[in-house]
């Protein structure tokens, strides 16, 4: 009889638990479709379209993490020439895999590097140099702890 009551006991706490999970958000995966990366994700109504310069971009943003610290996103840039040489450098830390086009990084030592369709870099917070390209589309994954909420 002992036996048949810790069963019981353990089915009866394991359906509160199930009860109580389901009142809990359900956190998902996020996908972007093949259709999404060959271009349709930037006619999303929440991509942010700009043009500085005479440069066209197109930014979608398809996670923040709650702490405001990671996101993931597309974004696609016309030609530019860009020098990045703030104080402190590179404002964050950047992942990119680049879907079409190309970019040439110029670090501050001189040292040349091109990143090409199907290739990925990562540029780290602090990094100074120059960034150039007749245009591309990326998925990036950007971490910055300073963006973290307190």
């Amino acid at each position: 009889m002992h036996v048949v009551t810790q069963i019981a006991a353990g089915v009866a706490f394991g359906g509160a638990a199930l009860s109580g999970a389901a009142h809990a958000e359900v956190i998902k995966p996020i996908k972007a479709t093949q259709t999404e990366i060959a271009g349709t994700i930037f006619q999303r109504n929440e991509a942010v379209h700009d043009n500085r310069h005479g440069n066209a971009t197109t930014d979608v943003v398809t996670f923040t993490s709650k702490d405001n610290a990671f996101q993931t996103g597309m974004y696609k840039s016309g030609p530019l020439h860009e020098v990045d040489n703030m104080p402190g450098g590179y404002p964050y830390n950047e992942f990119m895999y680049f879907i079409s086009g190309s970019v040439t990084l110029t670090s501050a030592d001189g040292s040349v590097m091109t990143v090409h369709a199907g290739e990925a870099v990562t540029l780290p917070r602090g990094w100074t140099g120059t960034f150039d390209t007749k245009g591309y589309t990326k998925m990036y994954v950007t971490y910055n702890p300073d963006d973290i909420k307190k």
